[in-house]
């Protein structure tokens, strides 16, 4: 077994910056050799490997342990000589669970970004004479669906946001998958199930959506923040207004046989949207998590 020391990742960690011209040079500059001459790697995809993890959640002040579990698969890292190439984050089957006195979990079968990066973006106007004009973004796909949140604490009852999805437009065109601005509509449907009955609630694009994320060229290091805000109408009538808030950090520690250990930090904050009763509350939480079969970058 081996175990890659805190103090080499420190060492070999970069800037925050742009990947260098070469693909080749990356792949070098991300591997050390041993005194057996074997080659190990010290670059981490953020976005890759079977992450399993604990850690403490805070939720308006009271403390629990959490445990969380996921699959992340990531395609796409360069836009070298691709042409016009797909940059596509997937997280399937993420599940977080704590207990306390406010005890509960969520659960989401699939959520994931799809970003085209365009090299030339235009709109075609098809009219006598067919007019381009500019298009300075990439365009980003994003979708989530069957999110689940149980709140043991709130009784018995259940939310589940059956789909969502946002159309998104990111000015930062980045060449490469570790970093990027999505701005754009969301529209999506949620069911809130309780003793009393269910209430289905929809956002047909009347909602704002931002995703953003930045990773260090070696992936030892990554950065990401998202938002939701904008207007929900209910079947039954009735509208309001709702608002989300996410942030959060990572940093690989170690790395145990290649497979790295990850520092997690985030916080969180919901504005009239959160359990059955669409409360406004804060969280936050810090933990250890592997990401175990981890691609290298």
């Amino acid at each position: 077994m081996r175990v890659l020391p805190l103090v080499l990742l420190l060492a070999s960690s970069t800037a925050l910056a742009a990947p260098a011209a070469d693909p080749a040079t990356d792949a070098e500059a991300c591997f050390r050799t041993d005194e057996r001459g074997e080659q190990y790697p010290i670059c981490f995809d953020p976005g890759d490997g079977l992450l399993l993890g604990t850690g403490l959640h805070m939720q308006e002040g009271e403390g629990a342990q959490s445990v969380r579990a996921g699959i992340l698969i990531r395609t796409g890292r360069t836009s070298h000589s691709k042409g016009t190439p797909w940059f596509n984050s997937h997280r399937l089957l993420g599940v977080e669970a704590w207990g306390g006195e406010r005890s509960g979990l969520t659960a989401t079968a699939y959520d994931g970004t799809l970003r085209r990066h365009l090299e030339e973006g235009f709109i075609l106007l098809p009219t006598a004479r067919p007019v381009r004009i500019p298009f300075p973004f990439d365009v980003t796909f994003a979708p989530r669906l069957g999110h689940l949140e149980r709140r043991v604490w709130e009784g018995p009852g259940w939310t589940l946001e059956t789909a969502r999805v946002g159309l998104l437009v990111d000015p930062v065109r980045s060449e490469t998958g570790r970093k990027w601005l999505g701005l754009g509509p969301a529209a999506s449907h949620t069911l809130r199930h309780s003793p009393e009955g269910s209430e289905h609630t929809v956002s047909p694009f009347t909602t704002l959506m931002l995703d953003m994320g930045l990773e260090s060229a070696d992936g030892l290091w990554a950065l990401r923040a998202s938002g939701l805000a904008g207007w929900s109408l209910g079947f039954e009538g009735g509208t309001f207004f709702r608002a989300r808030a996410e942030a959060g950090m990572e940093r690989v520690l170690f790395a145990v046989d290649d497979q790295p250990v990850v520092f997690q930090l985030s916080g969180a904050y919901v504005h009239q949207d959160a359990g059955l009763a669409r409360r406004s509350e804060w969280t936050a939480g810090a933990g250890i998590a592997m990401r175990a079969f981890s691609a290298r970058w």
